[in-house]
């Protein structure tokens, strides 16, 4: 007798969940709607941060790429160059506009590579995050001219952008090819 009780009881749990757990407010999955509809916003608001600052950087504007900075942000420009990380707003415009100020002139027959910058391409944009901090990550091609040729360079970016201001906290960027500053010449020259 008291395995058929057991088995009764079992069999009633399942067809009170089944029956009345659609009628119980509150169920979890609203809850994780509603935290997912918040989160979607801050995703949002920094993926425009980041498209504003590809921009900006697309325009050779270094005083506008910064101004999308936290004062403390932690950077990584120039990869291939520089594997330091770096801080500080003032500091990351000085880098940009030196960058900028090298690849919008060119120097025939000076020395090093002759880099001349053109056009960014922004090809995908991911984010994931909360009301703290949203991660994003880009796609894009950095089209330049290298010693006379034109070079489609593939650019991965990493962002930290901080949920309540919509500032880049940290940007990090790194070719996605390797980065052969003295290509060779082109066939039959």
């Amino acid at each position: 007798m008291p395995i058929r009780q057991t088995t009764s009881f079992a069999t009633l749990g399942v067809v009170v969940v089944c029956v009345c757990a659609p009628l119980i407010p509150g169920k979890p999955t609203m809850a994780q709607a509603s935290s997912v509809t918040a989160a979607a916003r801050y995703e949002r608001r920094a993926k425009e941060t980041v498209r504003a600052w590809i921009t900006a950087f697309g325009e050779q504007d270094a005083d506008k790429a910064a101004s999308y900075f936290e004062e403390d942000v932690q950077f990584r420009m120039e990869a291939a160059l520089n594997r330091n990380i770096e801080t500080g707003r003032e500091n990351a415009r000085q880098q940009l506009s030196r960058l900028f100020a090298r690849v919008s002139r060119v120097t025939p027959g000076g020395p090093g590579p002759q880099v001349q910058g053109g056009t960014v391409q922004l090809l995908q944009t991911e984010a994931i995050g909360g009301s703290k901090e949203v991660l994003v990550i880009t796609r894009r091609i950095d089209n330049i001219t290298l010693n006379g040729r034109p070079f489609h360079l593939p650019v991965g970016s990493f962002f930290r952008v901080n949920a309540q201001d919509g500032k880049i906290e940290e940007w990090l960027d790194i070719p996605l090819i390797e980065f052969n500053r003295n290509p060779p010449p082109p066939a039959g020259k």
